[in-house]
């Protein structure tokens, strides 16, 4: 067991998905429901993301090598993502647009959050939660362990990944009593905290693929 790489992809992951960012606007989106619907919704939304990453996580190598796109330009390409997806959460300039979901109606509360996860699913399970930086850093990580070649790798990432997605459940079913704690203030200070470690993430991932071009592809040509 790496625990260092364990560690490291469950904080890249938690720090992506920014699941704290995202507590405002699921709450603005749920915010006429009743407790019972915003916790279906809260359990709906988490198991959706935890598919998403499971799906990147075991076909995101595939997928590169189908496209005949190398790991270290996938890593350099993932890492400017991912900083401009840092700069903007740092700087307040992620959008996001709070909208009337469904009405109240005689239907339980699985049915009426049904109800209104078909309507919210798209912006808050993808892009808000699972966005192009989560899919980037997913399909980087597993290409290392294919790298590695660890199999048994794979299941402790996928481990992380329903860690993670756990704890992405327990925050948005927590939404209104944090949103009582932190306030505005302290939510939009937990975001560019955040942001600046998705930034700096970025900033690694660019630093390594282009060192990883220079050693193995520029610099042998420069020796002949």
């Amino acid at each position: 067991m790496d625990t260092q790489l364990l560690s490291t992809f469950a904080a890249s992951l938690f720090a992506l998905l920014n699941p704290l960012g995202v507590l405002p606007v699921f709450i603005s989106y749920t915010a006429k429901e009743n407790k019972g619907v915003q916790k279906w919704l809260a359990v709906l939304l988490s198991l959706t993301v935890l598919g998403l990453l499971l799906l990147f996580l075991l076909t995101g190598s595939s997928l590169l090598q189908f496209f005949g796109i190398t790991l270290d330009s996938f890593r350099i390409a993932g890492g400017i993502l991912l900083l401009l997806i840092g700069i903007n959460l740092v700087t307040g300039n992620m959008k996001g647009k709070v909208q009337d979901v469904a009405e109240q109606d005689n239907q339980s509360d699985l049915e009426e959050a049904k109800s209104v996860y078909r309507k919210i699913v798209i912006p808050l399970a993808m892009p808000l939660l699972v966005g192009p930086g989560v899919i980037a850093n997913v399909i980087l990580y597993a290409n290392e362990i294919q790298a590695n070649k660890d199999g048994f790798q794979i299941v402790e990432l996928a481990a992380v990944c329903v860690f993670i997605s756990s704890i992405v459940c327990a925050i948005l079913l927590s939404g209104q009593w944090l949103q009582r704690i932190l306030g505005n203030v302290g939510l939009s200070i937990a975001t560019r905290i955040l942001g600046l470690l998705v930034a700096s993430i970025g900033v690694q991932f660019i630093t390594s693929g282009l060192t990883s071009i220079l050693v193995h592809q520029i610099a042998p040509q420069l020796r002949l």
